[in-house]
């Protein structure tokens, strides 16, 4: 896995103090990254046009296109008078080197190849004005290859959209990877997201990080190695059906494919389960791990005794975060996976907050660290970028797509976990394994963006292999 931070700045400080680099060469090692970028993935000749803000941004970006001049033809349009000291200075070195200014947006927009997005950097923390929300407007009905500077122009440092925000092809952030990248709103805006480096070492520029990304590598699959065992060696999930049973299905499907030994659905009237799962009227001490909240119903909720769950590894979902019963589940064995709206409830009954789904989706990471410093539980928030917190740290779990946006997913997510648990995973590492697993099974999803069923989730999931 690799850090992120909410600010970098402190890192270029520390760079300046411990190494003696000062602003301007970090600004010059920045923007050397952009222009070998360029260099590689564009022919030598094409048109190249930056939008520079007053800020050191929009600086960055002038001092790429002074290293771009003559081999490119560059120019840029500038969208602020007000100049910072080291802007001035860039602006003065690309006019010396050649490049033009622009006062046409829209014709110079239409004729470039490659835009460079510099109108303002990570520390915007207000909502745009309506002038540049034209202008970010007009950038992205461009056709051109749209490359954003540090962060694309509009995503706050925590990761809002401040009004209106650029929508890059690529991101090509300075130093470290900004938390901000990694928020469900950023996601359509970033495109892919590239780091360079400012003429240091990752190990020297970074420093400890509270906030994660998690990697394909970070997948730990319940492949088996010994030879001598049997079934009982690998667990027995159970889960609690209700209401809806599809829900419970599904979930008890997948974790039968990701590697527990047995899985028993608990429910009293006829399921017409599949032959390989069994079916039970209570929960015995052979079973290890359990699965409780999916498809239960309010019905099931009330009739739920939660005595009975006591000491087992539990996976939450769904219904249960409606119902001051789970708070008499909470320890440090839960593996928690809520959608927002499930979520909100539950910072409710908890007495975290009160807040709507827009609120939360607006501070993400804030809430689900709040929350986890004060229970000893592993949050799974679910989300375009799924956050995991546990004890303050925050993993972000980037591959989500949007064709799992489909009823069924969260209930195969709550298997997948559930099967780990089952297996003897500790719940954090279970939590970031079956949401890697989860996003990481459509890699070979060869059909249109709408068609994924559950079942596609599982047969996925059956095909993995260690990064």
């Amino acid at each position: 896995m690799k850090n992120l931070y909410l600010d970098t700045r402190v890192l270029d400080e520390r760079a300046g103090e411990k190494f003696g680099l000062s602003e301007e060469i970090l600004m010059e090692n920045a923007a050397a990254g952009i222009a070998n970028f360029i260099c590689k993935k564009f022919k030598k000749g094409m048109r190249v046009l930056g939008i520079c803000g007053g800020g050191n941004n929009g600086a960055d970006v002038l001092c790429t296109l002074r290293m771009l001049e003559g081999e490119f033809e560059c120019e840029f349009i500038l969208a602020s008078q007000n100049l910072k000291p080291l802007a001035i200075k860039q602006l003065e070195r690309a006019k010396s080197a050649g490049v033009c200014e622009s006062k046409d947006v829209e014709n110079s927009l239409n004729g470039a190849k490659c835009v460079i997005d510099g109108l303002f950097g990570s520390g915007l923390n207000r909502n745009l004005d309506k002038n540049h929300i034209e202008l970010i407007s007009k950038i992205n009905k461009s056709s051109a290859y749209i490359i954003a500077c540090d962060v694309p122009s509009g995503l706050s440092s925590d990761g809002k959209v401040l009004g209106s925000c650029v929508k890059a092809d690529i991101t090509i952030t300075m130093g470290a990877r900004k938390l901000g990248l990694y928020s469900d709103a950023a996601k359509d805006h970033v495109g892919k997201v590239k780091v360079t480096d400012l003429g240091i070492s990752t190990q020297n520029y970074e420093c400890k990080s509270d906030y994660h990304l998690l990697q394909k590598s970070d997948l730990m699959l319940p492949n088996r190695k010994n030879q001598c065992v049997n079934k009982g060696d690998f667990g027995h999930a159970f889960i609690i059906s209700g209401e809806h049973v599809g829900a419970s299905m599904l979930c008890a499907k997948a974790a039968f494919a990701f590697g527990t030994g047995l899985v028993s659905v608990i429910g009293e009237q006829g399921l017409n389960l599949p032959t390989h799962i069994m079916q039970a009227s209570k929960i015995s001490d052979k079973m290890n791990a359990g699965a409780v909240g999916m498809g239960l119903g309010k019905k099931g909720v009330e009739e739920l005794e939660v005595q009975i769950l006591k000491g087992k590894k539990l996976v939450l979902d769904a219904d249960i975060f409606y119902s001051a019963k789970v708070l008499d589940i909470l320890d440090e064995n839960c593996v928690l996976t809520p959608h927002p709206k499930e979520f909100c409830s539950l910072l409710r009954l908890c007495n975290i907050a009160d807040i709507d789904i827009k609120t939360l989706q607006e501070n993400r990471f804030a809430y689900a660290r709040a929350w986890s410093e004060k229970f000893k539980a592993v949050l799974v928030l679910k989300g375009a970028n799924t956050i995991i917190a546990k004890d303050g740290q925050i993993y972000i779990m980037p591959y989500g797509k949007n064709i799992l946006a489909k009823g069924g997913s969260g209930d195969v997510l709550s298997g997948l976990a559930l099967a780990l648990l089952a297996q003897g995973y500790e719940p954090l590492d279970a939590a970031i394994s079956a949401t890697l697993a989860h996003a990481l099974s459509l890699k070979n999803f060869k059909k249109n963006s709408y068609a994924l069923s559950p079942t596609d989730i599982i047969k996925g999931v059956k095909c993995l292999r260690k990064r």
